[in-house]
């Protein structure tokens, strides 16, 4: 004879009392022994469900009429516990189901891994119930210490007083109606993911949650759905039968005092609302005519809160749920240029420049010429210059050579009459033909007798009066004097052409002006018309005029300027690299004039790249990817717009962008679709000890679109982290400015989220 006990309804027939009383002493046993091993677990204790306990005797009740356990029925309302708890108008979003039969007398473990003991208790029959389940690894253990489990069915069946047959079934906390709408306990019809049938979809379209994270717009009491390409959701949506839906889930369902509210199943989480097909958003879109969707798609529902209430919308294809758009206020930003700064000619970590030179002073004799000397021979003290070899020769007017004396103390190496000047000077002159015979005495003679009538002859004249001293040797120059003195250096050599020391010198200078230590008006300039000689000093002119705002240098904008240069010598490294970077910034502001960017690549890639820092050189390539990324998909050039994004992040391994920059791009990213990039760039960076706070919080927000770089196990670690260095901002994270409450499903999350932020 077999007896049947149901835990919770209560059977008022006398005949069945004892039996009664014994069921439940038997479920609340069983109830005490399972919550006895999750207080042990830190986990939520249990409390009977009287729902999950008919769905439970259900399944008993089967199993016991069909003499085995098994977790389906054939009846298609109640093939899995998921359709018997909703059969018996139960709301519980997550179901598990654990089946155990034992009889009395038979010998079974007490504790996993114990020894076998004769059950003749209800005590020991218990806990051989639970034993059972902790040892089965894959599911029943699994279920016993969920911490998403918050409710519980039980039903016992005995068949010939000793075979006891038990069903639990483990429920999470039943959803809770808000609002006065009518709840679709089938979802509208919607069914269940099913990969077969959402294959081409997910394939086509696996960006979908990413790129409609902000689609749903509100505005009064009506929900609209906006996108900016009406093209693209009419690929989205091919058939029409396809659909989407709102799915309204409220931060209520989040309650510290108990577990997360759900709907069944996983189509929906909150209120779904009916959905729209294909035809009704394209024959009510307001925005067709400007090739984007704005349609209206019904009102909020009544229990509707601008700051508890998150949409999340649902893509159906061929009737089955293929994806859900989860609520994410994600901040994205439209394709930037990386910071970067041009070139400059000469820019050294060093603080001295060492070279080997050869330098001739030309110093007019008079009126002072050997106090000149004397400075020279200073100068080149100051230069730390070591002299091989020397050369000390007076040059002499023809008409003063009789009258010049040198100091004792000045060793020359020659005195010499400027002759070769003067025949020079007069060829294919009047005076050419009329000293043409004469004699030297003759020569100087007339000099003197012409010079009387000629300003411009006596001028010569006494011009050629000069000491020429020449050097050869080494020379260092350290960056250790006062500013007036490096700028009196910067003078020296530029009025001496010696380019190599004076770029050194000026590159310092442009770093004092950008510092504030120096006026950009003080810093000597060359003659921007020998540009070949002075090519790379001029070069850094138009840089600190850049440094200082300008946008024009020389009459030309910025990036004309720097062409002229490139146009004079396009092998001068610091040029042609600033004329690429002026470039590429000038198209930055101007995409409508982008011609062959492939041109401007091939031409890029000529320049020494040992001649610029390794950082500026990155960052140039970076910032022509980030526009090539926008060209080639205006040319429908698909696969250099992905090969454009593998470059950017080859490169910017090498820019070393700060923290900020990285989020700027990985902002970037994203509002190109490319989140598994972004959450690549940020994911070595959030990991530090120290982190960005909005870093960590932004990669927390784009995390959950690539699981493959982000395990569970991370996540919780970087949000733990997050609450602990950043409580204020953790919590804010959870509200509807930001992130929404969704991700406390998670049992540890929430747990930490109530403590800290409830």
């Amino acid at each position: 004879m077999k007896r049947i006990f149901f835990t919770i309804v209560l059977l008022v027939t006398s005949l069945f009392l004892t039996a009664q009383e014994r069921d439940v002493y038997l479920a609340e046993l069983l109830l005490k022994e399972v919550n006895g091993i999750r207080t042990a677990q830190e986990l939520p204790q249990l409390e009977l469900d009287e729902i999950l306990s008919a769905a439970a005797f259900d399944q008993a009740e089967y199993c016991s009429e069909l003499g085995r356990l098994i977790h389906t029925q054939d009846n298609s309302k109640k093939d899995n516990v998921t359709q018997r708890v909703l059969y018996y108008e139960g709301l519980h979003g997550q179901l598990e189901e654990n089946l155990s039969q034992i009889v009395f007398g038979a010998k079974e473990a007490l504790a996993p891994n114990g020894l076998r003991e004769e059950i003749n208790t209800d005590e020991k029959l218990v806990k051989a119930i639970v034993t059972a389940w902790l040892e089965d690894e894959k599911s029943s253990k699994l279920n016993l210490l969920d911490p998403q489990f918050t409710t519980l069915g039980l039903s016992v069946i005995v068949s010939d007083e000793v075979d006891h047959l038990f069903c639990a079934v483990f429920g999470s906390e039943p959803y809770e109606p808000l609002g006065k709408e009518k709840l679709s306990l089938k979802n509208h019809g919607i069914e269940p993911f099913d990969k077969q049938k959402c294959s081409n979809f997910l394939e086509r379209f696996s960006s979908v949650p990413q790129l409609f994270s902000d689609v749903i717009k509100i505005k009064g009491n009506q929900v609209y759905f906006e996108y900016h390409s009406l093209p693209f959701v009419e690929q989205l949506l091919s058939d029409a039968s396809d659909a989407v839906a709102i799915d309204w889930v409220d931060q209520r369902q989040y309650k510290c005092d108990k577990g997360v509210q759900l709907f069944p199943g996983t189509v929906a989480k909150g209120f779904l609302q009916k959905p729209l097909k294909k035809s009704y958003l394209l024959g009510q879109n307001l925005a067709d005519s400007i090739g984007e969707l704005n349609v209206k798609m019904g009102n909020v529902p009544s229990f509707y809160s601008k700051d508890l209430t998150e949409p999340n919308l649902i893509i159906i294809k061929d009737g089955v749920h293929c994806a859900t758009v989860p609520f994410n206020k994600i901040e994205l930003k439209k394709s930037e240029q990386v910071p970067i700064e041009f070139a400059v000619a000469g820019e050294s970590a060093a603080t001295e420049f060492q070279w080997k030179d050869s330098l001739q002073f030309n110093i007019p004799l008079f009126p002072n010429g050997w106090d000149s000397l004397k400075n020279a021979k200073s100068e080149l003290e100051k230069l730390n210059f070591t002299i091989a070899s020397s050369n000390l020769v007076l040059q002499v007017s023809p008409i003063h050579q009789e009258s010049l004396q040198t100091m004792e103390e000045e060793s020359l190496d020659k005195t010499q009459v400027a002759w070769d000047s003067l025949q020079s000077y007069v060829e294919n002159t009047y005076y050419q033909l009329e000293m043409a015979e004469l004699n030297e005495e003759e020569k100087i003679e007339f000099l003197r007798e012409a010079q009387k009538e000629d300003g411009k002859l006596k001028m010569f004249l006494h011009g050629l009066n000069e000491l020429q001293y020449a050097v050869k040797g080494e020379a260092k120059v350290q960056l250790k004097t006062e500013l007036a003195e490096q700028l009196n250096l910067y003078r020296f050599f530029l009025g001496n052409n010696q380019i190599e020391p004076a770029l050194f010198v000026q590159s310092k200078l442009l770093n004092k002006v950008r510092a504030g230590e120096l006026s950009a008006k003080e810093l000597p300039q060359a003659d921007p018309s020998q540009k070949r000689n002075t090519l790379a000093v001029i070069n850094n002119q138009i840089v600190l005029e850049s440094f200082m705002g300008a946008e024009n240098y020389g009459g030309n904008p910025i990036y004309l300027a720097f062409f002229e240069l490139y146009l004079i010598n396009k092998r001068q490294s610091e040029v042609a690299f600033n004329y690429h970077v002026a470039k590429l910034e000038y198209w930055s502001n101007h995409q409508g004039e982008i011609r062959n960017m492939e041109g401007w690549l091939s031409d890029f890639r000529k320049i020494s790249a040992g001649q610029i820092a390794p950082e500026k050189y990155a960052r140039a390539i970076m910032n022509y990817s980030l526009l090539a990324v926008d060209y080639f998909y205006d040319q429908g050039v698909f696969d250099k717009r992905k090969k454009s994004f593998t470059e950017l992040m080859k490169w910017q391994e090498k820019g070393n962008l700060n923290s900020n920059e990285k989020l700027n791009l990985a902002k970037t990213l994203c509002y190109q679709d490319q989140f598994s990039y972004a959450i690549q760039l940020l994911r070595a960076d959030v990991q530090d000890e120290k982190v960005n706070k909005e870093m960590l919080f932004y990669f927390l927000q784009i995390a959950v679109y690539d699981k493959s770089q982000v395990s569970d196990l991370m996540y919780a670690g970087l949000m733990e982290k997050a609450s602990q260095l950043y409580p204020t901002v953790f919590c804010q994270f959870f509200t509807k400015t930001v992130n929404g409450k969704q991700n406390l499903e998670n049992t540890q999350l929430k747990n930490r989220y109530c403590t800290i932020c409830n």
